[in-house]
């Protein structure tokens, strides 16, 4: 297994042993108890935080204030019903698997939501503890399989894109005109510490709204500039600090990192071609916040 695939399976590892957020939205209380009931029956290769709600107003609400990680949706609630409440669902929590409950009768109902998009269906009648966490084990499995599948594909297109996707040569390193990565390793791998810290300072300010990181940003890329780097010696930084962010955290965190560090990547691109366009050369000290 190569090192690309041992990050990537760390954060399959680590999001198997945390605990599920289940959405149960079931009108019928009998039937959503026992549906807890089953879900804490017998030797669980994962735990499940049951967040039920009777309407889907009321589910509405919790997909869009909080982390849901699959959803049991009744098809015939007091406010939607079949195809209306999953199309529903769908555009509010887009990714987010789904499994519709039905009865007997509804099993051609149950088919109209899987081509409108729900993962699976299981009948009420024939709902049995071992089949209601494979099926859900399923959808998730098949949710994070996908997600492991476009950060793979992301990353390895900022690898080819990279000077470990170039056939740089040897000599060319020795003469001072190689990569970053191969003339300066100590200064490379402090630009790493510290576009790490950017990284997650960019990502802070996208989801919680805080002050753009401008001084770092404007720092990192004069730092690559004053070291003669171009735009693969920032695509190997970038992909350094990905890798080393992604280590230990959750699918679901280690996605967003990979994700919404292209617009951050984009960003510090055109910091550095300014850079080169305008001469501005701002010598500093890496670590060094002034």
């Amino acid at each position: 297994m190569g090192q690309e695939d041992k990050k990537l399976s760390q954060l399959t590892e680590a999001t198997a042993l945390q605990t599920r957020v289940l959405l149960l939205v079931e009108d019928n209380l009998a039937d959503a108890e026992l549906v807890r009931e089953m879900l804490d029956s017998g030797d669980n290769d994962a735990n499940y935080d049951v967040q039920h709600v009777s309407m889907l107003s009321e589910a509405r609400e919790l997909l869009t204030s909080g982390r849901v990680d699959v959803i049991l949706l009744d098809l015939r609630l007091p406010d939607a019903i079949g195809v209306e409440a999953v199309k529903t669902v769908q555009s509010l929590s887009e990714e987010t698997p789904i499994i519709v409950l039905t009865g007997m009768e509804d099993e051609a109902l149950a088919l109209q939501c899987i081509d409108a998009g729900a993962q699976d269906y299981l009948s009420k009648d024939e709902l049995k503890p071992r089949l209601l966490r494979r099926t859900i084990g399923y959808a998730v499995a098949r949710l994070r399989e996908a997600q492991l599948r476009e950060m793979q594909s992301l990353l390895s297109r900022y690898r080819a894109l990279s000077s470990s996707g170039s056939r740089t040569s040897v000599t060319a390193s020795v003469a001072g005109v190689g990569s970053m990565r191969d003339r300066d390793p100590m200064m490379f791998e402090r630009l790493v510490v510290d576009y790490g810290d950017l990284l997650e300072k960019y990502i802070e300010q996208l989801t919680y709204k805080k002050d753009r990181p401008n001084d770092l940003m404007g720092r990192i890329s004069s730092a690559i500039g004053d070291a003669g780097g171009g735009p693969r010696d920032l695509l190997d930084v970038h992909v350094a600090s990905l890798e080393l962010a992604v280590q230990g955290v959750t699918m679901e965190r280690g996605r967003a990192i990979v994700l919404e560090g292209r617009l951050l990547a984009l960003e510090m691109m055109g910091l550095l071609v300014d850079y080169y366009r305008t001469g501005n050369r701002r010598c500093f000290t890496l670590g060094d916040p002034t």
